[in-house]
Order: C-alpha cells, then structure tokens, then sequence
C-alpha cells in the first residue's frame, strides 16, 4: 500500500496557503493531492499499513516538538540530470522550511519502517519516468522519491503556475508576508484512496 508520512500545517499556514492560491487562481480538485496541505516527509509504498503505524507510534513517543522557520515561497527546482518527466512541465511553488531537526527525523522514520518497504513505488516511479537516471532511480529505491537525503527540500505544494506568468506570479506574491516561526509536535499518516486520507495523527512527548 502507498502511503505519505507528513508534518501537518498550522491553521495560520493553511490560511496562507488558501491566500495564495486564490490570488493566483488555483482550484484544487477533489481527491486531488493538494486538498489537504501537507509537508511530506515519507511517500512510499509499504507491506503493512498497521505495523508503519505501529512503529510510526514508538517514535513519536520519544520525539520533542520542535520549531521550523518558514523562509516564504518560491519555485521548485528540479536537478536535470534526474530525468523526472513530472516536473518538466510547470514549476511548483511551495513554502520553504529547512531544518536540522526534520531533517534528523526524517532519516530517523527511514531508518524505522525500511523493512517494511515495497517495490511498488519504485515501479511506479521507473513507469511515470522511464528515463530516469540511475542515481534517480537508486535514490527512489531508498527513499521512495528521486531526491536524496541532501536534495530533499521540506515543502508544502500550493500548486502549479504556468512558466509564461511565472514572473508576474512571483512577484505579486513575494509582497506577502508570511514569514513566520512554526512549532511542529505532531505528524500524520495517510493511505491512498482516491486521494490521500488522513489515516492515523502521531502526537510528540511534551517538553
């Protein structure tokens, strides 16, 4: 089964998120990926949904919440050598948050339920890109997408712009402040069922 492993935006970020998309007119569709705002940290395929959750579990019990810095919002650029088919098209535009701290849980999760990985998505992924480059494909295998532990960027998509109005788009929105501190104490687990539905929410351990 393919599920995504995601931090879970604030009210006052999915706020934004709906501001922005309605200055620059994005509809989003039913059952669509980009209904529910999220920040992926996993997307992969996995034999058994009930022991993910059961591990996903362990490690929120010994994980303190956490704070994230949200820089603003830009495009999303993809490294060519990769080959990915599904980023040729139209850049994304998404809220940038780097942090040690999601960074080190994420590899933590990886670490975690890696034995209950399946080949599914890389199938998928070899499918939808069959001209993919080998470190793309090595890297989907790990980690279930073509970017590596260094590539990996955290993100929330708010959806995709046309490169003719790129220019424009950007600069109507950059004049937004949405600059802000975000403490994350919980995750969430989602199953793909005509859309991503919210499986299971994972609460840290209190300071």
């Amino acid at each position: 089964m393919r599920v995504l492993i995601a931090f879970m935006p604030s009210r006052k970020m999915r706020d934004n998120i709906s501001k922005v998309r309605k200055i620059i007119g994005i509809k989003v569709e039913k059952n669509s990926g980009l209904k529910t705002p999220h920040m992926t940290i996993i997307d992969n395929s996995y034999s058994d949904v009930k022991k993910v959750d059961k591990e996903l579990g362990k490690i929120a019990k010994f994980t303190k919440p956490f704070v994230a810095k949200i820089k603003g919002l830009d495009t999303f650029v993809v490294n060519k050598k990769l080959k990915i088919e599904k980023y040729k098209q139209n850049p994304l535009i998404y809220l940038i948050k780097n942090n040690p701290a999601m960074n080190k849980f994420r590899r933590d999760l990886l670490i975690q339920i890696d034995s209950l990985k399946t080949k599914e998505r890389l199938k998928q992924w070899m499918k939808e890109n069959p001209e993919m480059s080998k470190k793309g494909l090595v890297n989907v295998e790990k980690y279930g997408t073509a970017f590596g532990l260094r590539e990996w960027k955290f993100h929330t998509t708010i959806g995709l712009i046309p490169k003719i109005k790129q220019k424009e788009i950007l600069e109507r929105i950059h004049k937004l402040n949405i600059q802000d501190n975000w403490e994350i104490n919980h995750f969430g687990l989602f199953v793909r069922k005509n859309g991503w539905v919210l499986f299971k929410k994972y609460y840290f351990k209190k300071k």
